[in-house]
């Protein structure tokens, strides 16, 4: 039994056990300058899988399951 990051929706269901993967993609955006009254290119990263909203991070206890998934130790699919 482990102690892991859990990422759950705002009614307190686990939607994912670790870190969140946001799927950062580099994006070039063209922005205005307004000290100069041109422009400038810039390279952001955008988020193309964000936490939904309300989601927020918490601690659960996680054991590795019968299949080698994890699985909250409160959770019965973890036997089979």
């Amino acid at each position: 039994m482990t102690s892991i990051k859990v990422i759950k929706d705002a009614n307190g269901n686990v939607l994912n056990i670790g870190d969140w993967d946001y799927m950062y993609q580099e994006s070039t955006v063209v922005k205005r300058d307004t000290d100069t009254g041109g422009y400038v290119v810039e390279t952001v990263n955008v988020a193309r899988n964000p936490m939904p909203d309300g989601a927020f991070e918490a601690e659960a206890e996680v054991v590795k399951g019968y299949d080698g998934g994890l699985y909250l130790t409160t959770d019965p699919r973890k036997d089979g």
